[in-house]
């Protein structure tokens, strides 16, 4: 899996934050030591913005940094610098880092309670979806959004993408988004989807009950291969976050093992689709 430029500026952003600790500087300390702002180097081990060299390699000399280290720092740097395809997008810079991570993870963990999660969506469905919950997009946003769905679709599930465990409520699979056909299209490809050699879907029929996914938001387990990177994506309709402390994954793991117990998949589940697709 490719280091994309977000997870090498996260790498670079976690390792400055881990030397500025072991010398037990604080913020304000390595911004007089650089004469910079201290909302610039908060901003650096935030990943909210990439160090110039030149204020990298007076960091690394201050830190007395060996020098294969200070070049290995230096390069992440440079990685991180370069542009992501996505960036060509006028994203939102927190969609714009879901992306890069997203694009770099090993294995992606997925709940979605109440529509088919974006990875999984046909173009129809998308396209619904988008115009459904936002009557103000404009075509120009809407073929945007769509393009870069699209993108991020063929790059998960092509053959150098991530193992992908997705699991959705039931409500997910019944609500008609875009009407009948729409719906009809999306059946199909979730039981192409379920054969897929690195898809693992599951459903929780509304026969299981009550279960955890009731009261927990949509999010993703983003594991990198990367020491320290993973991390939990919250989805919420004004903002999103990143929740990504070693407690937040081990809870967000212990959530998603409660929904993999509730969830049906394999034949009871292409039986479950079977059945909606004569339905609709």
């Amino acid at each position: 899996m490719a280091t994309t430029p977000t997870v090498a500026q996260w790498q670079l952003a976690r390792e400055l934050q881990a030397l500025r600790e072991r010398r037990g500087l604080n913020l304000t300390e390595v911004s007089e030591i650089l004469s910079v702002r201290i909302s610039t180097v908060s901003r650096w081990e935030a990943a909210e913005r990439v160090p110039r060299e030149k204020e990298l390699r007076e960091l690394l000399q201050y830190y007395e940094l060996p020098e294969q280290e200070a070049e290995a720092l230096l390069q992440l740097r440079r990685q991180a610098g370069k542009r992501g395809w996505w960036q060509s997008y006028d994203l939102e810079q927190r969609y714009g880092t879901f992306i890069g991570l997203e694009a770099s993870a090993a294995e992606i963990e997925v709940y979605s309670s109440t529509v088919v999660t974006g990875l999984l969506q046909t173009e129809r469905y998308a396209r619904a979806v988008i115009s459904g919950v936002n009557s103000a997009v404009t075509p120009e946003d809407l073929e945007r959004q769509i393009e870069v769905r699209r993108a991020r679709i063929n790059q998960a599930l092509s053959d150098d993408g991530p193992n992908l465990w997705v699991i959705m409520g039931e409500a997910a699979i019944r609500q008609q988004v875009g009407g009948t056909e729409v719906m009809r299209e999306q059946i199909t490809h979730l039981q192409d989807l379920s054969t897929h050699p690195k898809v693992t879907l599951q459903v929780i029929p509304y026969a299981a009950g009550a279960h955890i996914g009731l009261v927990v938001p949509t999010f993703m387990i983003l594991k990198l291969p990367h020491p320290g990177l993973s991390t939990v994506y919250v989805e919420g309709y004004r903002s999103n976050l990143f929740l990504d402390s070693a407690q937040d994954l081990t809870n967000h793991e212990a959530i998603f093992n409660q929904l993999r117990l509730a969830g049906v998949g394999g034949n009871m589940l292409r039986n479950l689709l079977s059945d909606i697709h004569r339905e609709l």
